[in-house]
């Protein structure tokens, strides 16, 4: 049986990273029920990110496809009466509420945790903003850019003649939603112990520091503000960098003094070992720039995909630069499993593809079991395992509640 199995998830997110933490729910067996605005829907489905108009177009855009598999949705407008009192039907059973509005948003709709415990003293209520519930900055709304930005990130990604760089990808997004699902498995955890639900306050803000936390510690520690390095491998190691070959290029990360030892012997720079530079570490350090400059010369002997395979078969840390297309045919991540296809979904005009959770278990373990929904597509199924008969949810869908 799968770890969620049996339990009921109330998703109430939008964007990325709260249907990323339900999604992850899901795919250990929760039974994750998206709420979704009447009419519209999770805005990002129309997303203009994302390379193609054709999924857009269909309401399934392929920055909504990744995070909302294994889910059934339904439309309520939460602002009108009969749609609180769905919700509230929905909360008598559930588990978990997860919601990513700004701060004060649910308690403003009478749908806070102060109030949905009164119904059920079990539930698990997590909230996901991006400064979290505390002053000066609780009202505030954020996107992974702004916070990339606020919380440091950018200062040290780039170089001097770049000024600050975001990273691309969405990562801080991906983290709080990781951060959040961990968060409520702990929570459920407690509550098997303790019988008690509670609430969680998960931020944005707090998940970058998180994610930085060497930085950010040797800041407190020394007082020195963390600089931008480009490619500088964060360690400072001299035995480690970007390098050119003769076809491609390829990162190094010989970390530790072993490695440096057995990537010199594995370029055929043995003898640098017995140079007084370059014999200890500390050394190393002092005639880094001369160290670089051997080893640039010999790795333009072979192509990158030639080294990486023989400094890896040595035990030296290192990878080939590849774009996305490379990484998803390398037959390291085909043979993971990682992605999981649902073969030609009507709603999407053809397969979608997904990535699983980045673990395996021995059992039991994540799966992929129905496809991203259209909007409110099992509105009328979830209403009838209320006990709603047709004429309710009639009246519902006239009141403009669904």
């Amino acid at each position: 049986m799968q770890a969620l199995a049996g339990m009921r998830i109330i998703d109430v997110t939008r964007v990325v990273a709260g249907p990323y933490c339900t999604f992850q729910l899901a795919l250990h067996g929760a039974d994750c029920i998206k709420i979704e605005e009447p009419g519209r829907g999770d805005p990002v489905r129309w997303s203009g990110a994302g390379s193609t108009t054709e999924f857009r177009k269909r309401g399934m855009a392929t920055n909504f496809l990744p995070q909302n598999a294994n889910k059934r949705s339904i439309t309520l407008d939460l602002r009108k009466p009969e749609g609180k009192a769905v919700f509230l039907d929905l909360v008598r059973g559930a588990d978990v509420v997860v919601e990513n509005f700004r701060a004060g948003v649910m308690d403003g709709l009478g749908l806070g945790y102060a109030d949905l415990k009164k119904i059920n003293p079990k539930l698990v209520f997590c909230s996901m903003t991006g400064y979290g519930q505390l002053p000066p900055k609780r009202h505030h709304t954020a996107y992974d850019g702004s916070i990339q930005a606020a919380g440091g990130m950018m200062s040290v990604t780039g170089t001097k003649e770049t000024g600050p760089l975001k990273v691309g990808p969405v990562i801080i997004d991906y983290a709080t939603g990781m951060a959040a699902a961990f968060a409520i498995g702990m929570a459920l955890l407690q509550r098997e112990r303790s019988g008690d639900g509670q609430y969680i306050d998960v931020s944005m803000l707090d998940t970058s520091l998180t994610m930085m936390s060497a930085n950010v510690v040797d800041y407190l520690c020394t007082g020195n503000v963390p600089a931008a390095h480009g490619n500088a491998p964060a360690s400072r190691s001299p035995s480690s960098g970007i390098y050119d070959t003769l076809e491609g290029r390829l990162s190094i990360n010989a970390t530790e003094d072993h490695q440096a030892r057995r990537l010199c012997r594995a370029l055929g720079l043995g003898h640098l070992l017995e140079d007084p530079r370059f014999a200890e570490l500390e050394e190393r350090r002092k005639h880094g720039p001369e160290l670089a400059a051997e080893f640039a010369r010999v790795l333009m002997t072979r192509t990158a995909v030639d080294w990486e395979q023989r400094l890896n078969d040595a035990g030296v840390p290192v990878g080939c630069i590849r774009n996305i297309a490379e990484v998803m045919a390398h037959p390291q991540v085909t043979g993971r499993g990682l992605v999981h296809r649902f073969k030609d979904v009507e709603a999407a005009g053809g397969d979608v593809p997904i990535l699983m959770a980045p673990f395996r278990f021995e059992h039991d373990g994540p799966k992929a079991v129905t496809p991203p929904p259209t909007v409110g597509q099992h509105t009328e199924d979830i209403l009838k395992g209320l006990g709603y008969d047709d004429a309710k949810i009639g009246g519902l869908r006239k009141a403009g509640a669904i």
